[in-house]
């Protein structure tokens, strides 16, 4: 049944009177004024806190929280590399089990010799191992988010055969999203089986680090509120930090750092950074980084940067941190290319084509999984659920 868009229209027309673009404002004024008072060493110390217990995620400030840092200068001549990924899930309405991950990859050489080389791998999971988060028994299947770390871990190993394929000495590795793995927080995961995923993708890393080629992941539009949280921990009165006990909202009602939230980081910077410069760096508290990332050069941080347009963030290893000729050629490299792109990068988005499939793809696999079987003599018979979906009886 179509949407009933009458009665939509009278619903978005009842959300667009409730908002309050004045009480916005107010918070995006309040949180630049927190942001310019506070001192990034007693947002530190409170992190540091073994008794703090934010009831959100929060950023760690690596230096003073007001620095910027203008575009640094690049080479003419350099490559950057992206991935992207694409899966087919696997489909509990089918009596055989398995799951596809494209990788999608480009190399873009500028310069002298400009070039570029596009391509994808393409790859049909189905073994026991693969299927199954604990093959010998067979009881908990592979899926949703443990299908997106298994291709996130895909996209950066094809990343370190694209870096070893491009051409110029300074390049660069792209990602879209996050370096975070999110899926391994799952609270059913052993240590056996995070190790298993995560194994794989912190080799890749290394493996580009060993070669000096530094990865970043580009988040465009982001929505994350880290360094606004930062400055709720600065503002909050008690000491440690315990937002379950929190005592302004047990008092008075209303928690301390109430007038800067909902805020996102994006809108903080949007008329702080200048066109082409970046913030200072913040390293990621995710718990999942922490806990899961387990060298110290592994660890994750950020930066926000203004590419033209929009504030996007950009993700690094802390090695890639460490070493500012790498840092400086991220920045200046993710700048260029969002320029370049009218404000993404055109390697992800060549890498993302490379790498989609689309519903015809799709029903293609489903008719050679189909063909397959029948030379086997077996005949696919699916769930009656689904089949009632495809095949319409009114």
């Amino acid at each position: 049944m179509p949407l009933d868009l009458e009665s939509l229209s009278a619903q978005i027309e009842e959300m667009t009177q409730g908002l309050s673009l004045d009480a916005s404002s107010d918070r995006l004024q309040a949180a630049r004024a927190q942001f310019v008072r506070q001192d990034a060493a007693n947002v530190r110390a409170r992190l540091d806190d073994p008794k703090a217990r934010p009831a959100w995620l929060v950023g760690y400030p690596v230096e003073p929280l007001t620095n910027r840092y203008p575009l640094p200068p690049h080479g003419d001549s350099f490559c950057v590399v992206a991935s992207d990924g694409s899966a087919i899930n696997p489909d509990r309405h089918s009596p055989v089990r398995y799951y596809v991950i494209n990788s999608g990859y480009a190399i873009l050489s500028y310069g002298a010799h400009p070039d570029a080389e596009l391509g994808s791998q393409c790859k049909l999971f189905y073994a026991d191992e693969d299927v199954y988060v604990s093959p010998k028994y067979q009881t908990l299947p592979i899926d949703g988010a443990l299908v997106a770390v298994k291709m996130a871990v895909s996209e950066m190993e094809i990343l370190v055969l694209a870096v070893e394929a491009a051409t110029e000495p300074e390049v660069i590795a792209l990602r879209d999203g996050t370096l975070i793995l999110w899926g391994l927080d799952s609270p059913g995961l052993s240590e056996d089986v995070r190790n298993r995923f995560l194994g794989p993708y912190l080799d890749a890393m290394e493996a580009l680090r060993e070669r000096r080629a530094p990865v970043a992941s580009y988040i465009s539009f982001p929505g994350s509120d880290e360094v606004v949280n930062a400055l709720r921990v600065g503002m909050c009165p008690d000491d440690p930090v315990v937002c379950a006990r929190c005592t302004t909202l047990h008092d008075m009602g209303v928690a301390a750092c109430a007038p800067i939230v909902p805020l996102e980081d994006r809108r903080l910077f949007t008329t702080w950074l200048e066109d082409g410069e970046r913030t200072g760096l913040w390293m990621s508290r995710q718990p999942v980084v922490r806990k899961f990332y387990p060298h110290p050069a592994q660890q994750i941080l950020f930066f926000y940067v203004n590419v033209g347009g929009e504030i996007g963030r950009v993700e690094v290893p802390q090695w890639v941190a460490d070493d500012a000729a790498l840092l400086n050629r991220v920045h200046a490299l993710v700048v260029d290319q969002c320029r370049r792109g009218r404000g993404f990068p055109p390697a992800l988005v060549e890498a993302h084509e490379q790498a989609v499939i689309n519903t015809g793809d799709r029903q293609l696999v489903e008719r050679l999984l189909e063909e397959a079987l029948a030379q086997q003599q077996i005949v696919l018979t699916r769930s009656l659920k689904d089949r009632s979906k495809r095949e319409r009886s009114i």
